[in-house]
């Protein structure tokens, strides 16, 4: 109606905008990379949340094998943006001695990167979950992480109720206190004393934990299942890993054109063995079961028998 529109000009700005500016500027420079047709999309979307230009086969390859997570910047690509910072201001102890110092530097690159990224739900969700427990760690308090994701979704259901509607946001929660609660329990039944098998078994606990806290409201809006997500995401999160911090490095490279090109070649031919395994797993015989319905109450039950399995286990 007349009175629930205004018009604010065609000179309007806002951060957003300014965000996905920013955004599109990266993914030029992608663009004057190695990267092409779909191995561009690919990096665009696992980079920067930049998904338009997928086409529908790659789109259901990476459903149906349990890997969508990846295409849409969330909690595992804030998190590993918070680890390489980490990582590297972790280099220099003597010039970030002091803890607050070190965590607000690592708190300006998360939002810079969300910045990049266009500011979607999803970014924003999943930095503002991360600067809870930045600022815990900030003040040196050895606060619960329950409390921090509590009070980053009531910040968030503050800012817009309707959040809570969202099956991003609800499979975003899910997914982490899935990994709070479930992973530590599934890990500590057994325990490999080889370095490798340790971070497998973590890589195979954090997807199991993920897929068993989500999976009930999956079923519940799509309707399928995937059944080699276990292997799919035993591949597709490590090269995730080195396919967003070769992409923030290219475009940091920008103006240097002997690493920009060879930082190109090596994120291009990183992207295609995602693309050539992702394929390979959806090509597999039963790689997905579908059709399947179930109701609300059920999904209820599901998270009833998911809640009090690991304490009957414990107890």
């Amino acid at each position: 109606r007349d009175d629930q529109y205004k018009l604010c000009g065609s000179n309007f700005y806002n951060i957003k905008r300014y965000s996905v500016i920013a955004r599109n500027i990266c993914i030029d420079l992608f663009k004057k990379s190695s990267l092409k047709n779909q191995n561009l999309a690919i990096a665009s979307a696992l980079t920067f949340g930049y998904k338009d230009e997928l086409d529908s086969s790659t789109k259901h390859a990476f459903s149906s094998t349990g890997a969508m997570h990846v295409l849409a910047v969330s909690g595992l690509h804030v998190g590993i943006v918070f680890l390489i910072i980490q990582f590297i201001l972790d280099i220099f102890p003597l010039l970030f001695r002091r803890i607050w110092m070190k965590y607000s530097i690592i708190l300006l690159f998360m939002w810079f990167y969300a910045l990049l990224t266009g500011l979607s739900p999803s970014v924003l969700r999943a930095t503002t979950m991360l600067s809870f427990v930045v600022i815990g760690l900030m003040f040196n308090r050895n606060s619960s992480v329950y409390n921090s994701l509590a009070g980053s979704a009531f910040f968030l259901l503050l800012i817009n109720p309707f959040l809570v509607m969202q099956v991003g946001f609800q499979l975003s929660f899910l997914a982490v206190l899935g990994i709070l609660f479930i992973q530590p329990k599934i890990e500590n039944a057994y325990k490999p004393k080889q370095y490798i098998l340790k971070k497998i078994w973590t890589l195979i606990t954090v997807s199991i934990a993920a897929q068993c806290a989500t999976f009930p409201l999956g079923i519940l809006y799509f309707h399928q299942f995937p059944n080699y997500f276990i292997l799919s995401n035993l591949i597709v999160i490590p090269l995730a890993f080195v396919i967003l911090f070769l992409g923030i490095l290219l475009v940091l490279s920008s103006k240097l054109d002997y690493i920009f090109n060879a930082v190109g070649e090596v994120l291009n031919l990183v992207v295609e063995w995602l693309k050539k395994s992702v394929n390979y797993i959806d090509n597999l015989p039963l790689a997905l079961t579908d059709g399947i319905s179930i109701s609300i109450l059920e999904s209820f039950l599901f998270y009833i028998i998911i809640i009090f399995f690991p304490v009957w286990q414990a107890s």
